[in-house]
């Protein structure tokens, strides 16, 4: 145990992790941005507080080093993990071997790849809708994995457009459904996306996706005043929607 928790201190993490002595992991995210973990985490815990004791298999999607994958197996027998970098992964398993944590398995892949047949009861997806060039297929295959409930939490556009726009001829018109916002993303990062492009969701456009998707009920988490500050000001939601 020793040996174990020495590696993991000696080392900077995303995440604060609660060490066994009753330390934190160093973590290498500015301090102005690490409450935004507190408002993801309490927003969850909010939802799985009162979900279905027949849910049993969870996926977390884009786990990173684990942290909320760790949450979730209070809750669920068995959670898979994914993430496309094995750097993350690595740390995810450290620190799930160090606080004995089980019924958790990581896989390295990313959603885009990941097998359509191999869904599950609860699905969890932080931080990545807002790292993807297509968020429409994300959410798709988001949809597609999802056999009850799904979590998502990202940024999203400020604002929304609307009315109508031609098609073909200005007799012809089409209603927006949303917006996104084309941004330059960072790849070679743990936290990044697969490319170097990424098409930021407006709320509208999120929500109205998860519906045509199949998701019975959709619906937003809302924030409280002390929450992290991009919740309350609408530049970042979590928001639940059901079968």
């Amino acid at each position: 145990m020793s040996k174990e928790l020495d590696k993991v201190k000696s080392q900077q993490w995303f995440y604060e992790f609660t060490l066994p002595d009753g330390t934190k992991t160093e973590s290498y995210l500015p301090e102005i941005a690490r409450r935004v973990h507190e408002t993801r985490e309490k927003a969850l815990r909010n939802r799985l507080g009162a979900i279905d004791a027949n849910y049993e298999t969870c996926l977390d999607i884009s786990c990173h080093e684990g942290y909320f994958s760790i949450l979730l197996s209070e809750y669920f027998k068995n959670v898979t993990g994914l993430d496309k970098n094995p750097e993350s992964l690595e740390k995810a398993k450290q620190i799930t071997n160090l606080l004995g944590k089980t019924g958790i398995q990581y896989k390295n892949t990313s959603l885009e790849s990941w097998d359509d047949k191999k869904g599950a009861d609860f699905v969890l997806c932080f931080g990545l809708l807002y790292h993807v060039e297509n968020p429409v297929e994300i959410i798709r295959k988001l949809a597609v994995l999802t056999k009850k409930s799904v979590c998502i939490e990202t940024q999203v556009l400020p604002y929304d457009l609307d009315g109508p726009i031609e098609d073909g001829s200005y007799m012809w018109q089409r209603d927006l459904q949303g917006s996104f916002g084309l941004c330059v993303d960072y790849s070679h990062r743990a936290e990044g996306g697969l490319t170097d492009l990424a098409l930021v969701p407006s709320r509208k456009a999120l929500e109205f996706l998860l519906r045509q998707f199949g998701f019975r009920t959709v619906e937003f988490y809302k924030p409280a005043p002390d929450d992290y500050e991009q919740f309350v000001r609408n530049h970042r939601v979590v928001v639940f929607a059901e079968k």
